[in-house]
Order: structure tokens, then sequence, then C-alpha cells
């Protein structure tokens, strides 16, 4: 186990002075910053490449607003032989890579593409988060989980759909597992093994989840549905502890009974590069979309 994760880390280093490297040879000026010291938004710069995984991505993007283009190089794809070589001593499947664009193999091909104005970036949508009438500073490009900070604890609110300001749902009150809210760049994930769906990419609209709802009783069809691109939702938090986690685990901020959070995708978008295969499958999703959301919106 020790030698495959010094193995791990020796490719992700290698794929980061690959990146360099091309980099020094283009006539471009670029400084490397270690995630970990980004503390302050990325202003001021024509392009940001992350090297990592969809993570790395995820978290740089909470630092860049809806003016830089970002893209995102795989530093370690999951390789089918090896994760059936391991099965029987660890998993060794890493990130899956979903809104990276690249790996160390056509880096240098689809910078040129960028440099020289031959592709252009996608405009994915992003959550804002409002608590207590208050905007979060933080967007978040995958998803959203408003839940008890401990895993094994109910999660008690109640929230309702709304349009101008208007509500167009029931109100719904739950005790469950928590709230989760996605893009659709973020239905992939989290949203998708929990039993969602699989959005176009390019979406404006959010997908929402109630976890493990306790006796639903008659809204069971309200524990899954879709925020609309011009609506929002409301929800009241009535546990003494609770909080917002942002794309994971390492940006949350702290709630308490009686906060009120509105969520919608009234964000500032992130410009990212996506590779072909991604872009290529968005005419496919849109037609099943459009029968999943007429099942889904009743409001």
């Amino acid at each position: 186990m020790l030698h495959h994760l010094e193995n791990r880390l020796k490719v992700h280093n290698d794929a980061i002075n690959f990146c360099q490297n091309i980099l020094c040879r283009k006539p471009v000026e670029w400084k490397s910053i270690v995630l970990n010291n980004l503390s302050q938004p990325i202003h001021d710069v024509d392009l940001v490449v992350t090297v990592g995984g969809d993570g790395t991505l995820l978290q740089a993007s909470h630092f860049i607003d809806d003016s830089v283009p970002v893209l995102g190089v795989n530093s370690d794809p999951t390789r089918a032989e090896e994760v059936e070589k391991l099965s029987n001593e660890i998993d060794a499947t890493r990130s899956t890579g979903y809104l990276c664009a690249v790996t160390v193999n056509n880096f240098e091909q689809v910078l040129d593409n960028i440099l020289e104005g031959r592709t252009i970036p996608s405009k994915l949508t992003r959550i804002s988060i409002c608590v207590n009438s208050q905007v979060l500073s933080t967007y978040a490009l995958n998803d959203v989980l408003i839940a008890h900070p401990c895993p094994a604890a109910v999660s008690q609110f109640s929230f309702k759909i709304k349009s101008d300001d208007q509500p167009c749902s029931p109100l719904v009150n739950s005790r469950s597992s928590g709230l989760r809210v996605s893009t659709a760049a973020g239905s992939t994930a989290a949203m998708l093994s929990a039993g969602g769906f699989l959005m176009p990419i390019l979406s404006e609209d959010l997908q929402f989840m109630v976890r493990e709802p306790i006796s639903p009783g008659e809204t069971p069809s309200l524990m899954h549905g879709l925020i609309k691109s011009h609506q929002s939702m409301d929800a009241t938090w009535f546990c003494k502890e609770g909080a917002i986690y942002i794309d994971g685990s390492h940006v949350f901020y702290s709630i308490q009974n009686g906060d009120t959070i509105e969520i919608s995708s009234r964000a500032p978008i992130l410009k990212v590069f996506l590779s072909q295969r991604l872009q290529t499958t968005v005419k496919k999703l849109e037609e099943e979309y459009l029968q999943k959301k007429e099942i889904l919106c009743k409001y």
C-alpha cells in the first residue's frame, strides 16, 4: 500500500514538472502556486491550469471569478489494467477527471489550441448560497450538502421552491440525513451515486435530493427534483448544529437552529475547457434530460 501511494505521488509530481516544462517553451508569462497556499482570489491572468484531478479544479474554482478560464490536467488518470491487477489488495481507482480536459499526453496540443484561439471554454453554472440574507463568498461548482456535522445525527429542516419570490411548491418538512443540491457538472458525482440522474453539463438548472428521508409521508415525490434557472430554494434549519458543505468537506459554513438558507444558480459562471468527449455527449443528454424534467418539474 505504501509503495502504491509513493508511486502515485511520483506520477503526480512528474506531471507537474512536465506541464511546467511545456509552459517554459511557450511565449507566455506564468507562475506556479501550490493549492494549499492559495488564499486570495485570482485576478489579472488569462488562464488558470490545474494539475491534479477534479478535486484540484474544484478547490481552485473557489478563488476564480467568471472572467478567468480554467484548464484541468488529470495528472494520474485511472488505468484499468492497474485496477484489475491490484483488486485483491487495494482500490486503485483514482479521480475520474470528469472536469479535466487533458492529461500529460495531450496537454501541449490543447494548450496551443487555447493560446491560438482555436478553442473556447464552456460556461458552467455554479450555486449561490445565502444564509440569513447574507451571500456566502464561496460558490459551488459541484454540489452543496446541508447536514448535521455528525453523520449519525438526524437533520431536520424544511424547504420550498420559489419563483419571483413567490412559493411555487408545497412546504416540505424533512427529517433525514441532509439535503444535497448539485449543478449539472456535479450531477455525475455524489448525486448520481445517490440515485439522481445525469444532466447536460451546460444546463443552468440545479438538482436536489433529500438524503435518506424518514417517513416522507405524503410528499415522497418532493424529495427529489429540480430548481430551474429562474427559481430558488428557501430552506430553514431546525437543529442546534448544522453545516453547509461546498464541493466536499474542505469548505464549510456552520449554521444553527432557525437559520434560513437560499439556494439558486444566480452565481457567476465558471469558464472551463472541457474534453471533446464531454462536448459530444451534450446533445444526447439534453434529449434524455428534457424527458426527466417533464416528470420531475410539477411546479
